[in-house]
């Protein structure tokens, strides 16, 4: 309970242990994937993404839990967060959502759809951070840093209007 008190809403911001200890103590996970946008399907794609894979993991034997030794789940947790999409994990999920979401109701269209995004943005290894990065730097060659940020923002607000998914945005000098 330290290490989760240390911890609540601190590190983690987008999945978040909870405790309360009403009626014996209850544990869950608030999932917070929505915010991380830029545009409505982005949004949907990491829901659609989290919630598949966590349904998924939810209806497997309890034995799944430890044919995955901490010492993976902790090498996958270091290289995401050390090298975003490039990190070298060692893990196929996109399927495993795609099974939770389709056992769950989704129609395999729709989670073929979304969890698209997902695949494509890890292959073009475009996330609205690093657009934002390298738009900013191809700004800046150009301009001063504050006319560049200015720039970057009104290209990130003119492409999040048009509603496409983050990896298709042009990175324009």
């Amino acid at each position: 309970m330290d290490e989760l008190r240390l911890h609540q809403g601190t590190v983690w911001r987008w999945n978040r242990a909870i405790y309360d200890p009403a009626q014996g103590g209850h544990l869950r996970i608030e999932m917070r994937a929505l915010p991380a946008g830029p545009t409505v399907i982005d949004m949907l794609a990491n829901a659609a993404f989290l919630i598949g894979l966590s349904l998924w993991l939810a209806g497997q034997d309890e034995r799944w839990t430890y044919a995955l030794p901490f010492e993976r789940a902790d090498h996958n947790f270091y290289r995401a967060a050390q090298h975003g999409l490039s990190g070298r994990l060692i893990a196929e999920v996109v399927p495993a959502a795609r099974q939770g979401l389709v056992t769950a109701g989704v129609a395999a269209e729709e989670a073929d759809g979304l969890l698209d995004v997902i695949s494509a943005r890890a292959a073009t290894g475009q996330t609205g951070a690093v657009w934002q990065r390298t738009t900013l730097s191809a700004a800046e060659q150009r301009h001063d840093r504050e006319r560049a940020l200015a720039i970057m923002l009104d290209r990130y607000l003119s492409y999040s209007g048009t509603g496409l998914p983050v990896h298709t945005w042009p990175i324009a000098s």
